[in-house]
């Protein structure tokens, strides 16, 4: 760092807070990248940030953006999602190739990535997801993670997703020989399908049966099948979604026995409640899979949160439009919209809260999900990483809902929810996206986001 020396760019006098620290810092960036963390730096262009904290970008690891499967459409697309995004203080997201069955890996990655180029405003890469029990899809993953794409999902539910445990068994060990990374989605079909069956030959199809078919003990086993298949064929892993104390209890294991493993949790599981799905019209959105649990293992989640045996917050996030259903009535259907809103909902409820620390806040959202999804240029403020940063106001108050929010959306997961801080000023390789809460940059300057593990820790 030298005084006097111009930047590209000066991010002046806001509190840099990071995973470890919170200390007053100008920050220079030159050619894209941050040059210097210091004081009395100048720049080109200068953002002011005194009386803000300085984030890095902030990264969600598990997002869907708008497919063309007739089952399955999304209603942010890329350009919208992105937007939305970079408003939330969102600078890379990870979203998914779900590569039909008959498809290859190579032929269904490059139809996802064709939907994400030119039309995303941030920084993107997608996880590989694995819908085909075939031992010759499973010998395609190497070439795939030598692309630059190596994490890949396997589903353990849904009929149409789901694939055998020796397939996936199969699929680790592929993805331990190339270094990569397993993802779950851990949960126990058969016996899910079969309480589904008992519940419809009973009559049974209210809410509440919808979660009675989803027991946190098949959470539970379905982590340690899917934890002692990754120890076996040597794989890192991370959990997708976890709802459940019994889960955790597992991964807690797995860790004590050595094992690289990981665990998410999604927003909607620590801020919502089982009892928000009786809601006749918003209640049929959080009818998913897992499903949300009651205020213990809400409790569970904050605590393990706090101590970082739950290493990311993610959003999962894919909102649908309200739509009219087969009895004629208005409903939503499955999905949330939490990519603009996770940075002020975990200020809010989990630092203001006292529930996490200023720096676990930043560390789940910014720094740990780029060592988690295999990012090494990204969420840290460091010399050489990418400046990718955001300005976080922290007294500035938002009352939430589908109008002031930028998905393409006409309902809000969190509609009428009034967050304490948020992000004013979002830069992305040193380019203003949002200043001072108005968007500054075009969809389709965001690039594919380099990645490879290990990422330093």
């Amino acid at each position: 760092m030298i005084p006097g020396m111009s930047y590209d760019l000066a991010v002046r006098g806001g509190t840099v807070v990071t995973a470890d620290h919170a200390f007053v810092a100008d920050i220079g960036v030159r050619d894209g990248r941050i040059a210097a963390i210091g004081e009395r730096l100048s720049g080109v262009r200068e953002v002011d940030a005194k009386g803000m904290y300085v984030l890095p970008g902030a990264i969600d690891g598990h997002v869907h953006m708008r497919t063309n499967r007739s089952h399955d459409v999304y209603d942010d697309t890329f350009e919208t999602g992105s937007i939305a995004a970079a408003f939330g203080g969102v600078t890379t997201m990870v979203d998914q190739a779900q590569v039909a069955p008959g498809t290859s890996l190579d032929d269904g990655l490059d139809s996802r990535l064709a939907e994400a180029d030119s039309s995303s405003l941030i920084d993107y890469s997608v996880h590989v997801n694995l819908r085909e029990a075939s031992l010759d899809r499973v010998a395609e993953i190497p070439a795939i993670a030598e692309r630059g794409f190596p994490s890949f999902k396997f589903f353990m539910n849904y009929d149409t997703f789901a694939i055998p445990d020796e397939i996936i068994f199969a699929a680790m060990q592929a993805v331990a020989s190339c270094g990569g990374l397993a993802i779950v989605h851990a949960e126990h079909r058969q016996v899910i399908d079969e309480l589904e069956r008992q519940n419809r030959a009973a009559g049974r199809t209210g809410p509440e049966w919808h979660l009675s078919a989803r027991p946190a003990e098949l959470e539970g086993e379905a982590t340690h099948r899917a934890l002692a298949l990754a120890r076996i064929a040597g794989a890192r892993a991370l959990i997708f979604h976890m709802t459940a104390s019994d889960a955790l209890r597992e991964l807690r294991a797995a860790r004590g026995r050595g094992q690289e493993v990981y665990g998410e949790v999604c927003t909607q599981y620590v801020l919502l409640s089982d009892d928000d799905i009786y809601d006749p019209l918003s209640g049929t959105a959080l009818r998913f899979s897992p499903p949300l649990r009651t205020s213990e293992h809400q409790e569970a989640l904050w605590a393990a949160l706090a101590d970082g045996t739950l290493d990311v917050i993610s959003t999962d996030h894919g909102p649908r439009r309200r739509a009219i259903g087969p009895d004629g009535k208005l409903y939503t259907p499955p999905g949330t919209s939490g990519i603009e809103v996770r940075l002020s909902l975990f200020h809010t409820f989990g630092v203001l809260a006292g529930r996490i620390s200023l720096q676990r806040w930043v560390d789940a959202c910014c720094t740990r999900p780029a060592v988690v999804c295999g990012l090494p240029t990204k969420g840290r403020v460091e010399i050489g990483y990418d400046a990718d940063l955001v300005v976080f106001d922290p007294d500035r108050e938002l009352t939430l809902s589908h109008d002031v929010l930028h998905s393409d959306i006409d309902y809000s997961t969190y509609d009428g929810v009034t967050v304490r801080g948020l992000p004013v000023t979002t830069i992305s390789r040193g380019e203003v996206l949002i200043e001072d809460r108005v968007l500054q940059a075009e969809p389709g300057r965001g690039r594919l986001a380099p990645r490879a593990y290990p990422v330093a820790s």
